[in-house]
């Protein structure tokens, strides 16, 4: 595939415009990305940016690792060539324990290396990550960075809801073709609802949480419509939430992963990220996986007792946020595939369609990962080994035994 290719990205969250972003990068000047809403405005511009350097293992390892090696370089670049400040920094990881019935609101241990403004007494403390292997980013502000990036190096953003594609023949499909499981027919055009549909050489699904949603669209590629459905199903949501108090909060590079067991005996896992500018961002309480998910990124419904346990949480930790204004409560769907892994690829059964979802709460620290290699894979058809293990194609094979 040569750089003047006609490249069409659907979703303009960080997976997809961390690829529109890396596909100019490597010189390509046709590409679009094609976003319903508006840029980040599901968990892209939700989520916490929370970002570990060595928190997984084997070849997934070895791709997270880039990554957060990525994310620091690129926010450096983007202050010294940009002018873009996207509140980047490495951090201190903490696991605290907190038994609500039993510890004291008021800390007493004089000797503790907690910052002063965690003011509640901690059964037990970790150290989870350290300033060379922890780091936070803010995922919104970086998504839109890199969307603006891309626009004034040719790129466009359509904001329009794609709804289907149009498919030709290919001439010189084979039955050689037909054995080895490959369409014959090609996604040409992209269908967009009251406007006009985009052609292209290349089509990428970077739809979150939404991708299964489009299933449908592939039914003109007939013989391969339980095939492709197989690997779009694969792919839910789940729900989580989120508060944020807003600005003259503590800023100390910290991050905390609590395990706080509340007067009743349950146990809930909220974070809590303090932020650069001075806010600070908790999140929490996820929910089971689904497919019932709203149209609209922005509808997504708030459960206001999650966010109201999220606030007594926090003030439980920093009594100071007591009297803090809580600037937004939302809640967002992070992508998650039936096995965990992400669908990084080409859509098996079409020769022009590629994937990349289902990162999971990883999706942030993985985006810079993802748009180099899933490049490198449409450019150079050159794949690593961790996106073998991301392959959409081991869903087509356990639906065709099933």
């Amino acid at each position: 595939m040569s750089n003047s290719s006609r490249i069409c990205i659907i979703g303009g969250g960080i997976i997809g415009v961390s690829i529109g972003f890396h596909l100019s990068e490597a010189g390509c000047t046709n590409v679009t990305i094609v976003e319903r809403t508006n840029i980040a405005c599901a968990a892209s511009g939700r989520a916490g940016g929370f970002l570990a350097k060595n928190w997984r293992t084997g070849d997934e390892g070895k791709f997270s690792e880039s990554s957060f090696q990525a994310h620091n370089d690129l926010a450096k670049r983007l202050k010294e060539e940009f002018s873009t400040d996207v509140m980047y920094r490495r951090l201190t990881t903490l696991n605290l324990s907190i038994n609500e019935a039993e510890s004291s609101t008021k800390r007493t241990d004089s000797k503790s290396t907690l910052p002063k403004w965690v003011t509640t007494e901690v059964d037990e403390q970790e150290t989870l990550g350290n300033e060379e292997t922890t780091a936070q980013v803010h995922p919104g502000l970086l998504t839109n960075a890199l969307a603006k990036i891309l626009e004034n190096r040719g790129g466009r953003i359509v904001i329009g809801r794609a709804n289907g594609f149009l498919f030709e023949t290919i001439p010189t499909h084979t039955e050689r073709d037909v054995h080895h499981q490959t369409s014959p027919v090609r996604a040409v055009k992209l269908l967009i609802e009251n406007q006009d549909p985009i052609e292209a050489d290349i089509f990428i699904l970077a739809m979150g949480p939404w991708t299964y949603q489009a299933a449908p669209w592939f039914r003109d590629a007939m013989i391969f419509k339980e095939n492709i459905s197989h690997q779009l199903d694969a792919i839910s949501g789940v729900k989580a939430h989120s508060i944020i108090f807003k600005g003259n909060q503590p800023t100390e590079p910290y991050a905390f992963f609590l395990a706080y067991e509340s007067n009743d005996g349950t146990i809930a896992d909220p974070e809590i990220y303090p932020r650069p500018n001075g806010d600070i961002y908790v999140c929490g309480f996820g929910e089971k996986p689904s497919q019932e998910l709203p149209d609209d990124a922005n509808a997504v419904p708030i459960n206001e007792k999650s966010c109201d346990r999220l606030r007594d949480i926090a003030v439980r930790v920093a009594s100071t946020l007591k009297d803090a204004n809580i600037e937004t409560r939302q809640g967002c769907y992070l992508p998650q595939s039936n096995d965990g892994i992400p669908l990084i690829g080409r859509l098996y059964g079409l020769n022009n369609v590629y994937i990349a979802t289902g990162h999971s709460c990883w999706g942030i620290l993985n985006s810079l990962a993802t748009g180099t290699q899933l490049t490198q894979l449409i450019l150079k058809d050159e794949m690593s080994p961790y996106l073998k293990q991301c392959d959409p194609k081991r869903f087509f094979q356990r639906a065709s035994h099933e």
